[in-house]
């Protein structure tokens, strides 16, 4: 997917995240999102795939050359970030067994496959809410990598994640990217961006 931001600026009372800013984010491309704690970054990605508006300016969507709308966009874009919420009050197997419905896998990918490749077989039963925080973390970085996007965007991967698990991460990202395209949060962290070849400095367009 690419994306193109046309003079963009989003801004809250008293404070300009970003503006006038002009990106192309090509098909395939993989690109590190820089910025300290409360530099914008997240809602920059958040303006990437249309959970905040624009307060000037035009982001726009294109799957193979046409120019699609955020709404058919919003389909094709998964999503993983520390403070995104899951569904506390079911188990993990319940949980990925609706998720399908919503959301669809990859070709060849099912809930059993996921419950393997995040680490998770053995946490099944249970609930969201009994999960550690690194757990969940898998499980959000695991739903992204294995759904049907076309964009994949990651805010703060390793967050949660102890050193075995950053580790995993760095694994799954290279076994399972493919040549879709890629933003990543990051508060200039290695381990997250390695990689991207690409990047924008939020307090660039500040």
């Amino acid at each position: 997917m690419r994306i193109e931001f046309h003079q963009a600026t989003r801004k809250f009372p008293g404070q300009i995240v970003f503006k006038n800013l002009n990106l192309k984010i090509e098909e395939g491309s993989k690109w590190a999102i820089l910025g300290g704690n409360g530099s914008g970054k997240s809602t920059f990605l958040k303006t990437a795939y249309g959970a905040l508006s624009l307060s000037e300016g035009e982001v726009s969507h294109h799957l193979k050359g046409q120019k699609i709308s955020l709404q058919d966009a919003a389909l094709k874009i998964s999503y993983a970030a520390p403070y995104l919420e899951l569904i506390e009050e079911l188990s993990l197997q319940e949980f990925l067994n609706r998720y399908k419905d919503f959301r669809p896998f990859r070709s060849g990918v099912n809930a059993e496959f996921i419950l393997e490749q995040t680490l998770l077989k053995e946490a099944r039963k249970k609930k969201i809410r009994n999960l550690s925080s690194g757990m969940k973390q898998r499980l959000r970085l695991g739903l992204a990598l294995f759904s049907a996007a076309e964009l994949i965007i990651l805010d703060e991967p390793t967050s949660n994640l102890d050193a075995d698990g950053v580790q995993w991460y760095r694994n799954l990202l290279a076994s399972e990217l493919a040549d879709r395209s890629l933003l990543i949060g990051t508060n200039y962290n290695e381990d997250e961006a390695f990689i991207c070849d690409q990047s924008l400095r939020i307090t660039d367009y500040q």
